[in-house]
């Protein structure tokens, strides 16, 4: 496990806590953010992630402690149709996208790469603020019903905080798509919640995130976070048919028997809470 702890880039300070429920777009990132604080959101999140960050989102990364698990991985088509994973080294990043190129739809890759992140923001009072970041190098040959999901143990996520975000790059331009807590597209658990969304079709890159304030409850708190690409076309309903559970992909998404092999199965990340 690639465990990355942002720790130059941290400023300790007492902090409270606060629910992020909105995203503001802010024209020029570098204009409105100091050159320090957007060195340290960059060892985080991509430029298209930070233009859409609100001055209290990027104050909250900035002005806390935050820790975070990367992983990339390497995905490639079998035979048989499935996906195999392997984890490989994160400094591959640069290499693998300038590799890549620009991609087009007449493209169709058979092997597949994506960076997958945990982040925890930690608060006060035992509050932690969690992010499930996963960023495209390369377009994915199916644009469908990816489900990005976050599983906690020992602790307790705070109705009405989750969110989901997808950013993309389309025609030049970036965009964006926004998921409320109360959405069609999410699916809750007293454990966790995922997310299912629809990658816009057409788009050049791609980047999911969702995200909830979490309270730790036992020094034995910990979070689980995954990204299930679709593999083939289907439903929104179908993307849904699953349950929060440990025995699923990354240990949380335990999708029906005959929902299961639509998705890649790629391995998850996690992370102890800390308590006091």
């Amino acid at each position: 496990m690639t465990k990355i702890s942002v720790r130059k880039n941290i400023i300790r300070v007492a902090s409270t806590f606060i629910i992020l429920t909105t995203m503001v777009f802010i024209s020029s990132v570098k204009a409105e953010t100091t050159t320090e604080d957007y060195n340290k959101l960059r060892s985080i999140f991509s430029e298209e992630r930070i233009s859409l960050m609100s001055e209290e989102e990027k104050a909250m990364y900035t002005e806390n402690e935050v820790n975070v698990n990367e992983k990339l991985y390497k995905g490639t088509l079998t035979a048989n149709g499935t996906y195999s994973y392997e984890e490989i080294d994160p400094s591959l990043e640069d290499d693998i996208r300038n590799n890549a190129g620009v991609s087009t739809l007449d493209v169709t890759y058979s092997t597949t790469y994506k960076k997958i992140s945990l982040i925890d923001t930690a608060l006060s009072n035992n509050g932690h603020y969690l992010s499930v970041y996963t960023q495209w190098l390369i377009v994915p040959a199916t644009q469908s019903f990816d489900v990005t999901a976050l599983r906690v143990e020992d602790a307790t996520i705070v109705e009405g905080t989750q969110y989901g975000l997808q950013v993309y790059i389309k025609n030049g331009t970036t965009g964006s798509v926004n998921y409320s807590p109360n959405g069609t597209n999410i699916r809750k658990a007293d454990n966790g919640f995922g997310i299912s969304m629809n990658l816009v079709n057409g788009a050049s890159y791609y980047e999911t995130e969702i995200s909830a304030n979490v309270i730790a409850t036992s020094q034995s708190a910990k979070a689980y976070g995954t990204y299930q690409h679709a593999v083939t076309d289907l439903t929104l309903d179908a993307s849904q048919s699953y349950t929060i559970s440990h025995n699923g992909f990354g240990r949380v998404l335990n999708f029906a028997t005959g929902v299961q092999n639509y998705y890649d199965g790629m391995n998850g990340v996690s992370l102890s809470l800390s308590y006091s």
